[in-house]
């Protein structure tokens, strides 16, 4: 592959030149080089203005304005079920304690009554 690059390369190198009179090779018009370099920059510019472009109308598109609030509304979601679920644990935390205490209670009237 390496030597079929090379040989390519070589082959479009000696196609540019022109035997002149006096025995010399040299490149017929570089000029072309360079204008078909600043055409393949401007179309490039061009293309990346349009992806930009693209990318900035997708943005502010309703579908993604409507998956930006429903994701801020999941999240809002969320944290709403972790606080109920906070407030369940808390609840039963809360009665286990109350029922040990009430436990200690009565095995202390108990001790106490021996």
């Amino acid at each position: 592959m390496k030597r079929a690059i090379t040989c390519a390369i070589a082959i479009l190198a000696f196609a540019c030149m022109q035997k002149q009179a006096d025995g010399t090779y040299r490149v017929t018009d570089s000029s072309t080089t360079s204008d078909v370099a600043k055409t393949a920059h401007d179309d490039a510019v061009k293309s990346g203005d349009q992806i930009k472009k693209t990318a900035d109308d997708i943005g502010k598109s309703d579908a993604v304005k409507k998956m930006k609030n429903g994701s801020v509304e999941l999240g809002r979601g969320v944290k709403e079920g972790l606080g109920q679920a906070a407030q369940k644990a808390g609840n039963a935390l809360s009665k286990a304690g109350k029922k040990a205490e009430e436990d200690v209670k009565k095995t202390d009237s108990k001790s106490s009554n021996n």
